[in-house]
């Protein structure tokens, strides 16, 4: 009878702490912040809510930011404590937004988890953050690795073979897009970019020249060697040829992608998230996706593998463990999914891995045939210091001004050059120990 007593006690305090726990989660009302809005994300999201709510009594609020106004927004709010409890960021804010501890380091949620995930972001993503930050600070929303969108119809017309699964060269690339333009057509080989982000893909194609590397161990910047520059002028020449339209110089991702799926532009460098506007707005004959072209120099893929954006937690939550169970939602493999097909990405839990829209047949399968193929490499970052301002300024404004004819290649390429490199060398000093990032390849782990 004493044990049957101890027994139903027991399981009287147990259902109190269960009861009082659940009265304590339906309390509970999370911040989050999306910094990338659109009428579908936003439904998406608030959908997705009201289920996190049925499943676990915890309501979360819905706020939003335009992209353009994003880090100004999130660099406000983190000064004066008042970010979200859960918020969608960048990775090239992740420098300032460690230095400043306004993100909580995941790595006690992580821990033990870890095998659920796919190797691009346990090896590449975390990896990356682990070398760069000391922590693991995001979970990704999904996995983006670029790819070059063709315009399959135009490219049978100028008699271009292109295979997927042979990839092709830079030189090759470049060739096609020359071929491509026709302005009698009003047909123009590229989607270049030359406002905010201009300098992504060109920086990838120098580093293809350079092994991926960006810096040296000592800091001092690899891209403003001759080679560079030659490289530099050859991306540019894209533009001054005339094989994208003249207001392509204050062109930025809406544009390019517009452009593309409109009609005018032959090619287009960008994320796996752009397929989704082309299965969309285009017919399956009208366009092909290949794979970002190998180095001229060592045959290998140089491609940026990381998440458009990931969910982070704020250092000022009053409720981290909720927060962190709100993330844990998101990235549940058929909520995950759900959110890739939506918005071009590919899935992070492996869980999902045999989904055939991803799969050899699949719209997506240039990028995965990249992600498993040993020749690709993922090129080191501008660094692991904060260089939003640089972002959002300098880099396309100096190129810009070489296209405009306002001062040579050597003088724009070095001003971007010589800025970077002074960052890195600063933070090598403010952090004694730290090294240089060094590119990844998947195969090596």
């Amino acid at each position: 009878m004493r044990k049957l007593l101890g027994t139903v006690l027991c399981l009287a305090l147990m259902l109190s702490l269960f009861t009082g726990f659940a009265a304590h989660a339906e309390g509970i009302e999370l911040r989050f912040i999306d910094v990338s809005p659109s009428p579908v994300r936003q439904e998406y999201f608030e959908t997705t809510f009201a289920k996190f709510k049925e499943e676990t009594g915890i309501s979360v609020i819905y706020e939003s930011v335009p992209w353009d106004d994003a880090a100004n927004k999130l660099t406000v709010l983190g000064t004066s404590g008042q970010l979200p409890d859960v918020m969608t960021t960048w990775a090239g804010w992740l420098g300032q937004f460690t230095a400043a501890n306004w993100i909580l380091p995941l790595n006690s949620y992580i821990e033990g988890t870890e095998g659920e995930y796919a190797d691009t972001v346990t090896k590449l993503v975390w990896k990356g953050e682990k070398e760069l930050y000391g922590n693991y600070y995001t979970v990704p929303d999904g996995v983006m690795v670029k790819g070059v969108y063709v315009r399959k119809d135009w490219a049978a017309e100028a008699g271009l073979n292109l295979d997927p699964t042979k990839g092709w060269t830079y030189s090759e690339f470049f060739d096609a897009v020359h071929k491509l333009t026709d302005p009698d057509k009003n047909h123009y080989g590229t989607s270049f970019r030359g406002a905010r982000g201009a300098f992504d893909p060109l920086f990838v194609y120098m580093q293809s020249l350079t092994g991926g590397k960006a810096y040296a161990d000592d800091g001092a910047a690899l891209f403003n060697t001759p080679e560079a520059v030659e490289a530099y002028k050859t991306w540019c020449g894209l533009y001054l040829d005339g094989c994208a339209p003249k207001d392509a110089i204050n062109w930025g991702f809406i544009e390019m992608v517009d452009n593309f799926t409109g009609g005018l532009t032959g090619t287009l460098i960008n994320d796996s998230e752009v397929a989704a506007t082309c299965i969309a707005t285009m017919k399956d004959e009208q366009w092909m996706v290949m794979p970002m072209p190998k180095s001229d120099v060592d045959g290998k893929i140089y491609n940026t593998v990381n998440s458009p954006y990931a969910y982070s937690i704020s250092a000022t939550s009053k409720n981290p463990d909720a927060a962190w169970q709100l993330i844990q939602f998101l990235t549940r493999p058929d909520i995950n999914s759900e959110y890739c097909k939506l918005t071009g990405l590919i899935p992070i839990k492996k869980a999902v891995g045999d989904d055939p829209f991803y799969g050899p047949n699949g719209y997506y399968a240039a990028f995965v045939q990249q992600l498993n193929d040993p020749a690709m490499v993922v090129p080191c970052a501008f660094g692991p210091f904060s260089y939003t301002d640089m972002h959002q300024g300098m880099m396309h404004e100096e190129m810009q001004k070489y296209l405009l004819g306002q001062q040579d290649a050597e003088t724009s390429l070095g001003n971007v050059a010589k800025e970077l490199e002074a960052r890195m060398k600063q933070y090598l000093t403010d952090n004694p120990g730290s090294a240089v990032e060094q590119p990844k390849a998947l195969s090596e782990g």
